[in-house]
């Protein structure tokens, strides 16, 4: 992954393994390198402050890393994960209604990283949700395979 903007694709593929199995994400178009592309996403942003929804609580999971903590409400579950100045989303799934998913999930990320810019990624119907709770769309992200 990039994070200098004037980046090309020849500065990335210079410093990685480029044997079968490499992944590259992206937005450059890396098929004339050899690679297809697995997955196609908006990167996605929210700036909250907000109280955790009744019924989130912290999963006892086995990761001992202050920087991740997984949340559910029994129906919804989301991980949350900070990396430098920012609160990352991850992982979310509902057996219930997607928009008190994103609320729930929000408030959850919200609280383990107060303060921080959430971020994440998605595409389709569960962009859609996020967009209509809150988050706002940076611009778009694909993820490459060799």
């Amino acid at each position: 992954m990039t994070l200098t903007p004037d980046a090309t694709a020849e500065d990335v593929l210079d410093g990685i393994d480029l044997s079968p199995g490499c992944a590259v994400k992206d937005s450059f178009d890396l098929s004339r390198a050899g690679f297809e592309v697995l997955f196609e996403a908006t990167w996605i942003t929210r700036t909250v402050q907000m109280p955790l929804e009744p019924g989130w609580s912290r999963v006892d999971d086995e990761f001992e890393d202050p920087f991740v903590e997984v949340w559910s409400d029994g129906v919804s579950g989301v991980t949350a994960n900070r990396d430098g100045d920012f609160a990352g989303l991850s992982n979310l799934y509902t057996r219930g209604d997607v928009d008190d998913a994103w609320r729930g999930a929000t408030s959850a990320v919200a609280a383990s990283f107060p303060g921080l810019p959430i971020t994440g990624y998605e595409s389709g119907e569960d962009l859609d949700a996020a967009l209509r709770n809150g988050y706002t769309a940076l611009g778009p992200l694909r993820v490459w395979l060799k």
